[in-house]
């Protein structure tokens, strides 16, 4: 299995992930606005099974999948300096659910996600915002609280204020996070964050372990995929 996830962890959660998975540090350069340029959210939307891969993802990423053996299909939106490529991909789903502004998703990533339920909202950076548990979330945009809420899905708002992403005032919770079996996957320590505990009993009584890679304040790096390798 492989962790794929922003080339600026620091090494401790690099350590930290290499016993869950083969991290692959993942990083671009002159494709888009610089602070997300090592989000792999941002090029890339991942489900259990497959990779869909904007059609300008550095080639040496391509190359690693085909040689693991991962699963991977392309997109049609290639990510540049313009809002709508780079939230193209930036989905979130689960097995029931699919969260994001559909009028900004890549055509290749809408198809797959045909027979979800969709829960529309106006943050385009859907996943960059949201954790989706099997029957629950975790997200610090309080506009898409409101439409989980009127589907009736649990629902834990997390203030940004206290996670960092490097070139932006804050982070959001879902750009901190991976989910591989039934463990969160997070960046950084609950320890920093003012709701450290809610967050850790919320992800408790859904049914997930919660793994803190480091002890340092939560950290945005544009998600963690965990991908399913053959070799």
């Amino acid at each position: 299995m492989l962790a794929i996830a922003n080339s600026i962890i620091p090494a401790e959660a690099r350590q930290s992930l290499s016993y869950l998975a083969d991290y692959v540090p993942f990083s671009t350069s002159g494709i888009t606005f610089k602070p997300l340029s090592g989000h792999i959210d941002v090029f890339a939307y991942c489900t259990s099974d497959t990779l869909v891969l904007a059609p300008n993802i550095p080639q040496r990423y391509v190359d690693l999948f085909t040689q693991r053996g991962v699963s991977y299909c392309f997109g049609t939106t290639p990510v540049g300096e313009d809002i709508d490529s780079v939230v193209a991909y930036n989905v979130a789903t689960n097995s029931r659910i699919a969260v994001h502004n559909f009028k900004k998703t890549d055509s290749v990533v809408a198809n797959i996600i045909h027979d979800l339920q969709h829960i529309a909202c106006k943050q385009s950076f859907s996943r960059c915002s949201t954790l989706l548990l099997t029957d629950a979330a975790i997200t610090s945009d309080r506009g898409i609280v409101k439409e989980l809420q009127k589907a009736a899905i649990d629902v834990l708002y997390v203030s940004p204020s206290e996670i960092a992403l490097p070139g932006y005032r804050c982070g959001c919770f879902g750009g901190c996070c991976g989910v591989v079996e039934n463990k969160v996957v997070v960046c950084g320590s609950m320890d920093f964050h003012p709701q450290g505990n809610d967050i850790r009993t919320f992800i408790d009584n859904h049914g997930f372990q919660i793994i803190e890679l480091a002890h340092f304040p939560l950290l945005d790096v544009g998600s963690i995929f965990f991908v399913k390798t053959e070799r």
